[in-house]
């Protein structure tokens, strides 16, 4: 799902769509600004989708056809993808998108990221890959989020109050993650 914050080449490629359709969503820096919600919703009106200025599987299929088709679920804007989280899990998509989608959810839950590539963990990390992050919030928070995304299929989800998952597979809690969640893909 691109929206207003989402940032990174899928916004410039959204942008780029858009410029091309004639709609102007201001230039194609990467980062989904107001111009860029305002010529969504102009090309959701013109084309009947539901004008809301998001790109979930409906308007992406619409503006991207068949081509990109990899980066939406099939199911339509507004579902329930997995584990019951608003939107559209790309689940064809690459690491860096399941990643961005986390993130995303996290800042939507009020989560704050607190661990990105840096910090210390252990050696051969994910987060030293750029395919892990750490998400704080309240102990009530942070088990919706570990709930949520453990329908995504992750890499890796550590929430030692709820427990583990390593490669799909439930593994009991690890120790350490008593106070953030970690999720890597």
């Amino acid at each position: 799902m691109l929206q207003v914050g989402t940032r990174g080449s899928d916004v410039t490629r959204l942008q780029k769509t858009l410029a091309k359709a004639g709609y102007n969503p201001g230039t194609a820096d990467g980062i989904f600004g107001a111009k860029t919600k305002a010529a969504v919703a102009a090309y959701q009106r013109k084309h009947g989708l539901e004008a809301d200025g998001i790109v979930g599987n409906n308007t992406g299929r619409s503006l991207f056809k068949s081509r990109n088709q990899d980066m939406w679920d099939g199911k339509p804007d507004g579902a329930k993808g997995p584990g019951g989280v608003p939107g559209s899990f790309p689940v064809n998509g690459t690491n860096r998108q399941k990643l961005d989608f986390a993130s995303n959810l996290a800042r939507q839950m009020g989560l704050t990221i607190t661990s990105t590539t840096g910090g210390k963990h252990t050696p051969g990390s994910y987060h030293y890959k750029g395919r892990a992050i750490d998400v704080a919030g309240s102990p009530a928070k942070m088990a919706e989020y570990y709930t949520r995304l453990a329908g995504t299929k992750p890499t890796e989800l550590f929430y030692d109050p709820k427990g583990g998952i390593k490669n799909g597979t439930p593994i009991g809690a690890i120790g350490g993650h008593g106070d953030h969640v970690h999720v890597a893909y």
